[in-house]
């Protein structure tokens, strides 16, 4: 009889048991903990007012070579010569290369002279340093020309650059821009400068 009724309370119970196991846990998602560090955006900042001073200087050099031609043997002796070389600012690429060839100033000599012209393009870029606080390492000095390709001309850590190039180069339309480096990888650009001139 007891085994009977112990029965039939164990059958009792097993549906409150199940309906109350099937009730919400009282754990939540609302719980918070304190997080030891934080994290904040970094950003880089470019240079700011980057400033281009661009000139071209064109070089004249002249080379005079007087020969002597002996008129018994046909032999030729070089009887003097001299080079000279001027420069001046110039607002334009000039190029040229000029040979001419007189008589004298002796008997039985001929003079020769060329005459060429190069210029060459003065780039001094300065700019504003980044006010990035971290880890600014220096800064690189692109040349963006017209074909859409980008030539690195400098890398520096100082605050001026200059550098000097044949101003055939103006033919690509060369615009230049400067991009802070840091030490953990980040950059930032400036804004491109106008067309290089003379």
């Amino acid at each position: 009889m007891n085994a009977i009724r112990r029965g039939l309370l164990l059958i009792g119970l097993t549906p409150a048991v199940l309906i109350g196991a099937m009730g919400p846990a009282s754990a939540t998602f609302a719980d918070t903990s304190a997080v030891p560090h934080t994290v904040s955006t970094g950003t880089v900042a470019a240079p700011a007012v980057v400033t281009v001073n661009d000139y071209c200087v064109a070089t004249t050099t002249r080379s005079s070579t007087t020969t002597y031609v002996n008129p018994g043997n046909g032999y030729t002796v070089v009887t003097g010569s001299s080079t000279t070389t001027t420069s001046a600012a110039s607002s334009s690429n000039l190029q040229s290369s000029n040979t001419t060839t007189t008589a004298g100033p002796g008997p039985n000599e001929t003079t020769t002279v060329t005459t060429t012209v190069n210029t060459t393009l003065y780039v001094s870029v300065t700019w504003a340093a980044s006010t990035t606080q971290r880890g600014v390492t220096g800064y690189l000095v692109d040349a963006h020309l017209k074909d859409g390709s980008v030539y690195p001309m400098t890398q520096t850590a100082a605050l001026t650059t200059s550098a000097a190039v044949d101003a055939d180069n103006l033919v690509l339309q060369p615009r230049l821009s400067v991009t802070t480096l840091t030490g953990y990888g980040w950059t930032a650009t400036s804004a491109i400068t106008p067309v290089l001139s003379c």
